[in-house]
C-alpha cells in the first residue's frame, strides 16, 4: 500500500500546533509569574517564543524562521534533558526526547 502524500502538510501543521500548544501549556504558569530575575524564566520564555516562530515560519514561504526556531527548539530540549536527567526512564523523558525529535525534523525538513 502506498503512502497518502496529501496528508503530509496536515500532519506538519498539527505537529506545529501541538508543539505550541504543549509549550503554551507547560510554561504558562512560569511566564505569568513574571520573575525576572530567574533563570527558569528566561528558558520558559526560549521555549514559548521559539514555538511561536515555528508556528509562524510555517506561514513564511522561506525556512529561515522554521529553521532557526527548530534550531533553538533542539538546544532548548537538549539542555532540559541534560539538566533533568535521571537514570530511570520516565515519561518527562521520554515526552522532551519525543519534542526533541519534533525540532530535529523541523530543523532538517523546514518548509517543504
Amino acid at each position: 500500500m502506498k503512502p497518502i502524500k496529501t496528508l503530509l502538510p496536515f500532519s506538519r501543521w498539527m505537529l506545529r500546533l501541538v508543539v505550541l500548544g504543549w509549550l503554551i501549556m507547560h510554561h504558562a504558569s512560569t511566564i505569568q509569574t513574571l520573575d525576572l530575575k530567574s533563570q527558569v524564566f528566561y528558558i520558559a520564555l526560549a521555549f514559548v517564543v521559539s514555538g511561536v516562530l515555528l508556528f509562524a515560519g510555517g506561514f513564511s514561504s522561506k525556512p529561515g524562521l522554521t529553521v532557526v526556531s527548530a534550531i533553538f527548539l533542539t538546544i532548548l530540549f537538549a539542555y532540559k534533558i541534560y539538566v533533568n536527567f535521571t537514570p530511570a526512564v520516565t515519561e518527562s523523558q521520554i515526552i522532551t526526547v519525543m519534542f526533541l525529535s519534533i525540532s530535529i525534523y523541523f530543523m532538517s525538513s523546514s518548509n517543504k
